[in-house]
């Protein structure tokens, strides 16, 4: 009773050792000792899988060494691996350096990439004990030292362990000895059988193999290294050449011979590589591996599955070397030349009759096709179709049949020009031929087609890639901003070389600009007005124009650009603003020679269309087809004209068409390659953009507007001003102001950067004073100018005077303030505010309201901020009753700081005073500007 309560409770404390175990923040792997102890309390007996399980382990315990194991992390997948492994192949690859003999076959068979076959089988081969897993084979030999797993069942349940002692005998339990050592593991189990069933009735034995005995093998001859090294006896001669760390290139694969006893075993390792039957023999305690030197050996290369140099043996005819490289890649038409060493040292190539043609060692067998290469019967079709590829001539001997009809093609498929490539029957040169599929998938017979014919079809997005700024720069001589582009750089060479204006073309629609003493293609997708201002800094240049905008962050133009939207006017490039890693069009990289191709037959066409650009024709396109390419005219034009220059020979002539009134004109006009057509019409009736009214409008809001709209004309579409309307004091804003504002700013604090470098030469200044003075003219060039006109706004006056009347732009803004009922004070005062607006106050009296002006005032120039924007002096003389200054409401009067006395102070007191005044003025007016 007792023992039972001790194993009952042994085993709820195993039980709740589990459970905690399996409690969550624990891991769910559990000890498997602990298992063992479980089962002992409940006295259960271990299994034969558990037996054969722990000696296993302590046979792989006691067969490999411990190895560091490695920081758990990231599991990589499978493509980083792959990646890792083939970035490994191609350095090992560089790094290969060829032995004596392949440089010999290779320098006869011109073939710089053979190699003797079969020595890289070991590079990625490990030693390493591993688990031994599966079952052993029953012929098997035991020897002294491997443990057997013996497991009864039946009356007697029952698992042991046991191993073959130095007799070689293995005894187990009360069975008696039985002879094992070097017998298969087959016939001990018939042994253990017979001996169980005449000493433990009703029970049956099972036996398996848990750890093998180790091997000592010495291994020598051509290995990297030789040496003694200690296996298992599972293994063969494949793990002690691994061991040993590969054959050399100078050692035979097909003659390794195993030493055991007095005799000795021969070994082909070509079985191993899918060359007849793998070995089969298992290495034994004291056996010696030997490589000798490599034996005959013969090469293939040319048309075969795996050419190479192989060790052959005496007799070999050539299907058996034919059959070592995988065969003839081409089944029927081969031609096979021997280079044979005689027997005075001289090469000589012989034909081969036969494949039954005996080898001699020193053979090397060029195996070619019939054929040069080329091909008959056949037609290939190729780029934007859903079914390239090639096709025989007797089933499509047209165009229009390999095609089939226009709605059989792409959507977005370019219709007026394709090129086909083909080779001149008399000199074999390849020459490309312009087609228009709609004549050829239209016309009856069609376009022909002859043998090895190729027929790239283009798709929109390959027209708009030659209007691309990267076209443009090479075609104006600059370098290529994408040089990954096999055409870009095609074309850049044939640019240089032929130094000729056949590409021109693309450049035609483009604004060029010179910049650091070269040519550049310039942005114009804003207004002229803007860039006439802004001049060359409002004319984007270089890789901004392509859809690849650099990175701000980057250094250097070798960097990754980030794909962005293209600024240019020219909308072909809008649809084609593809992604950094295809920024390269697939079928121009495919044939180079397409881009120059495509370039040297293109037309001109801008204007009035809605796709402006270079696009190429087969032969000659009617206007009302290159303006269909074009994706149309533009809507709501008038007085619509055709100006097309053609270019015929060294002369230029210039036609002119009208449009209107005239259907035939679009179709009648005709144009070929290198010829320029541009729709005029008439500048459109609307401003691009709108104007804002706010404020004290009767109906403020949005207003478009249209060319020429006067401030009056648009104040009277909005119901003119209400009765609180205060136009004295309207703020009118203009974007193209602010800028200019903007840029004064900018250079204001360039001068007094000068200046403040001026004044530290002259006097001694601390650091700190320069980091103060510098920080003062960043805030300077910071701020945010008001972009404010002064005009006249009062309607009634404008009546009497048209001739201030402002003609709007589009994104003016003009508020109409409320009467105000005040007058500000600021600056140099004793107490800067707002007073109360009172008729025909001089200015003396509104400053005296404020406390007067400070000590440190400059009062020579006080000065009055009308609510119109403007300014006006005030001198010392005007501060009088009889003052004829009027003071409207919502003015300012602001009193400057006298600077004179602080050029005795130091640096900082100095910097600190002129520019805290320049700031405060800028700041006032920008703040009177916005209310």
């Amino acid at each position: 009773m007792r023992n039972a309560f001790g194993r009952a409770t042994g085993a709820l404390a195993v039980a709740a050792s589990l459970g905690a175990l399996a409690a969550p923040g624990y891991a769910q792997a559990i000890d498997p000792k602990l298992l063992q102890q479980f089962q002992g309390q409940l006295g259960t007996p271990p299994s034969a899988g558990d037996a054969l399980d722990r000696a296993r382990s302590q046979g792989d315990d006691r067969a490999a060494p411990t190895l560091p194991t490695e920081r758990v992390g990231r599991l990589d997948t499978r493509e980083e691996q792959e990646l890792r492994r083939a970035e490994a192949r191609d350095s090992l690859s560089r790094l290969y350096r060829p032995s004596a003999i392949e440089r010999e076959y290779r320098e006869r068979l011109a073939d710089p990439t053979l190699r003797q076959f079969g020595y890289d089988l070991f590079q990625s081969a490990t030693q390493g004990g591993g688990g031994l897993t599966g079952a052993v084979s029953d012929d098997y030999v035991i020897g002294v030292g491997d443990d057997v797993i013996v497991q009864f069942q039946g009356a007697t349940n029952d698992s042991k362990t046991v191993r073959v002692n130095r007799d070689g005998r293995l005894i187990v339990g009360a069975l008696p000895p039985i002879s094992a050592a070097g017998r298969s593991i087959a016939a001990v189990t018939r042994d253990l059988q017979a001996a169980t069933r005449r000493t433990l009735l009703g029970t049956e034995v099972f036996i398996s193999l848990g750890s093998v005995r180790s091997a000592t093998v010495f291994v020598g001859g051509e290995v990297d290294r030789p040496g003694q090294y200690n296996l298992t006896s599972l293994s063969d001669v494949s793990a002690a050449l691994a061991a040993a760390g590969g054959v050399r290139r100078s050692g035979s694969l097909r003659n390794v011979r195993i030493v055991r006893g007095g005799g000795s075993i021969s070994v082909d390792l070509y079985g191993l590589l899918g060359i007849g039957a793998p070995p089969s023999v298992r290495l034994r305690d004291g056996d010696r591996v030997i490589v000798p030197v490599i034996g005959d050996t013969v090469a293939i290369g040319g048309s075969v599955s795996r050419p190479g140099i192989y060790e052959i043996r005496r007799g070999s005819s050539l299907g058996t070397l034919l059959a070592f490289a995988g065969g003839a890649l081409r089944p029927r038409g081969n031609q096979i030349a021997i280079s044979r060493i005689t027997a005075d040292g001289s090469e000589q190539y012989i034909r081969a009759a036969t494949l039954a043609t005996a080898l001699v060692p020193g053979d090397a067998i060029q195996l070619t096709g019939g054929s040069a290469g080329g091909s008959t019967g056949r037609v290939v079709l190729r780029g934007f179709v859903a079914n390239p590829g090639a096709r025989a001539l007797v089933a499509a001997p047209t165009v229009r049949d390999l095609l089939g009809g226009v709605t059989e093609l792409k959507s977005d498929t370019y219709l007026p020009f394709a090129v086909l490539i083909r080779r001149d029957p008399v000199t074999a040169a390849r020459v490309f031929e312009p087609i228009n599929l709609l004549t050829a998938l239209n016309s009856r017979p069609g376009v022909a087609l002859r043998s090895d014919d190729r027929l790239y079809v283009f798709s929109r997005q390959d027209i708009d890639f030659i209007n691309r700024t990267p076209v443009r720069r090479i075609v104006l001589g600059q370098r290529n901003t994408l040089p990954e582009c096999n055409s870009l750089e095609r074309l850049q060479t044939l640019v240089r070389d032929s130094q000729t204006t056949r590409f021109t073309v693309v450049t035609r629609a483009a604004l060029i600009v010179e910049r650091a003493g070269r040519s550049e293609v310039a942005a114009t997708g804003g207004s002229l007005a803007e860039i006439s201002r802004g001049g060359d800094a409002a004319l984007a240049v270089g890789d901004d124009q392509i859809g690849y905008r650099r990175n701000p962050l980057s250094r250097s133009d070798s960097e990754v650009r980030e794909p962005v939207e293209d600024p240019t006017a020219t909308a072909l490039s809008a649809r084609a603003a593809t992604s950094a890693d295809s920024r390269c069009q697939a079928v121009f990289e495919e044939e180079p020679d397409l881009l120059p191709v495509l370039i040297e037959n293109a037309v001109s066409v801008g204007g009035a269309v809605r796709r402006p650009g270079a696009y190429p024709i087969a032969g000659r396109a009617s206007a009302g087809e290159l303006a269909s390419v074009a994706e149309g005219l533009l809507t709501s034009t008038s007085a619509l004209t055709l100006d097309v220059t053609r270019a015929e020979g060294q002369d230029l002539r210039q036609e002119r068409f009208a449009t209107e009134g005239y259907p035939t004109a679009m179709t009648a006009v005709t144009l070929r390659a290198g010829d320029d057509m541009r729709f005029n019409a008439a500048q459109p009736q609307f401003e691009p953009g709108a104007v804002l009214l706010s404020g004290e409008f009767n109906r403020p809001g949005l207003y478009s507007i249209r060319k020429g709209e006067t401030l009056a004309q648009l104040t009277a579409r909005a119901g003119g001003l209400s009765p609180l309307a205060y136009p004295y004091g309207a703020i009118f804003t203009r974007r193209s102001v602010k800028e200019l504002q903007q840029e004064g700013l900018r250079r204001t604090s360039r001068e007094l950067t000068t200046a403040l470098l001026s004044v530290s030469a002259r006097k001694e200044a601390s650091a700190d004073a320069l980091v103060g003075g510098q920080q003062l003219i960043a805030q300077l060039a910071t701020v945010e100018a008001p972009g404010r006109v002064v005009i006249e706004a009062d309607p009634r006056v404008l009546a009497v005077r048209p001739d201030l009347d402002t003609v709007l732009e589009s994104g003016d803004a003009i508020v109409m303030p409320k009467r105000p009922n005040f007058v500000l004070a600021l600056g140099d005062v004793s107490n800067p505010t707002a007073l109360q607006f009172v008729a025909n106050k001089s200015v003396q009296a509104y400053l005296r309201e404020s406390g007067g002006t400070s000590k440190s005032a400059d009062k020579g120039r006080i000065f009055l901020v009308l609510p119109n924007g403007t300014s006006e002096p005030i001198t010392g003389r005007g501060w009088g009753r009889a003052s004829n200054t009027i003071v409207p409401p919502g003015s300012t009067i602001i009193v400057p700081k006298d600077i004179d006395p602080l050029y005795k102070l130091d640096l900082i007191r100095d910097i600190t005073g002129i520019f805290g005044t320049l700031l405060t003025s800028v700041a006032t007016v920008a703040i009177l500007a916005r209310n």
